[in-house]
């Protein structure tokens, strides 16, 4: 089977507070459709099939029927609600079928503020019954600027503000708990639902601030190139790279895909070697891997 680069279709979604481009999703819902090269117009789940070794990886081959990570932008035209995601045990013990939700943001664009939400302060007292006058008092601010990634592990409060543009690597989930949505009402002029009980149950405060090492579902490496760099896929595990600010060729010995961002690229385990050349302007890519990569390395908060 020849391999190559692969980028999907979007799939873009409008919501309440701006939009999202799921870019790499491999969901029964949400399922990539392959746009480029000799499997333009199948499905992700099909093309993986067709030998699951050499698209996943030797470390994934066996449960192929999953893609571990979602890859997606997300625009922030109004700050989304103070939302927390579940750890594996927890989705697992709800059900449904998808695990828990460690993710992190690369900040493309920041708030207008200045400030993401990250974490929220002292929980004693705070329940479903006196939530929303106890919240926003509480909630912590997170001061980034363009280039900064945010590790947001399971179970820490977060929510991004109006303005933010960021790519976000994710586990393959979509379970979000609301915390609180600001008195927000959807488009039937209804509260939207909140999910008060589950998000306080899996909800982690940190210790001084600091998680630790919590992302373990895959590392993320940052490459901002002025000149060509080689890589070799590896043949345990696929990758991608999230074209995060100007364009390139990801090219190998048979094939020449050109992206300029905001978008990704899958490369399939068993691919081979392949160059990232940067156009004129230069470009930032995030080179992404999934588990048992190390843990991701993440900038320093301003």
């Amino acid at each position: 089977m020849k391999l190559e680069p692969i980028t999907f279709r979007p799939i873009v979604k409008t919501m309440l507070w701006g939009r999202e481009v799921w870019e790499i999703t491999c969901r029964p819902n949400e399922m990539g459709i392959i746009d480029n090269g000799a499997f333009s117009g199948m499905a992700f789940d099909e093309f993986i099939t067709k030998d699951p070794a050499a698209v996943l990886g030797t470390d994934f081959a066996e449960a192929p029927s999953k893609l571990p990570l979602l890859v997606k932008f997300i625009e922030a035209r109004d700050t989304l609600s103070v939302q927390v995601h579940p750890d594996d045990d927890y989705a697992a013990k709800k059900g449904g079928g998808d695990t828990g939700k460690s993710e992190c943001w690369y900040i493309i664009e920041p708030p207008h503020d200045g400030h993401l939400i990250v974490g929220v302060g002292d929980l004693q007292g705070l329940n479903a019954h006196n939530l929303g006058g106890e919240i926003e008092s509480r909630l912590n601010r997170l001061r980034v600027q363009r280039g900064d990634i945010v590790n947001i592990p399971a179970g820490l409060v977060h929510a991004l503000t109006a303005g933010t543009v960021v790519a976000e690597i994710q586990q393959n989930s979509d379970i979000t708990y609301r915390l609180y949505d600001f008195g927000r009402l959807d488009t039937e002029g209804k509260p939207r639902q909140l999910h008060i009980e589950d998000a306080l149950a899996v909800i982690k405060n940190p210790k001084n601030g600091v998680f630790g090492d919590c992302l373990e579902h895959f590392s993320v490496e940052k490459h901002t190139l002025s000149e060509p760099k080689n890589f070799t896929a590896n043949p345990r595990a696929f990758s991608v790279f999230v074209c995060v600010d100007g364009s390139a060729s990801f090219k190998t010995a048979a094939s020449d895909l050109q992206i300029a961002a905001p978008r990704a690229v899958f490369i399939p385990a068993g691919m081979g070697e392949l160059a990232v050349v940067p156009r004129a302007e230069g470009v930032t890519v995030l080179e992404v891997i999934p588990a048992p990569a190390p843990a991701i390395r993440q900038a320093e908060p301003r």
